[in-house]
């Protein structure tokens, strides 16, 4: 008779639970911090652009940031060879925070 059997899928069982929330899986499993790549400076401030141009009530600042947001989406769609894999969504989201900046600057 064979007593082994039953060993592996015990240990198995429970090394399971004790593995899944070791930090060795954050590296795996983790969630992906976007990096810090030029193409990624210009998109967050893009988008705390955008943030200020939809809540404030000051046209002279709205016509600023719309300024902003034009030269920050000219910026991002120059970009011949983008490193990040995410630029085309983001360049995407910058391009149409511009028009909506400036459509209401126009309003």
């Amino acid at each position: 008779m064979r007593r082994v059997g039953w060993v592996a899928p015990c240990v198995l069982g429970l090394l399971v639970p004790v593995l899944s929330g070791c930090g060795l899986w954050q590296a795996v499993f983790g969630p992906r911090e976007a990096g810090t790549s030029a193409e990624v400076a210009v998109y967050r401030a893009a988008m705390a652009d955008f943030s200020d141009c939809a809540t404030t009530d000051d046209p002279a600042l709205r016509a600023v940031i719309a300024a902003r947001l034009g030269e920050a989406a000219a910026r991002m769609e120059a970009v011949a060879r983008p490193t990040d894999p995410d630029h085309f969504f983001m360049a995407d989201r910058v391009s149409a925070a511009a028009r909506y900046c400036a459509e209401a600057v126009g309003s």
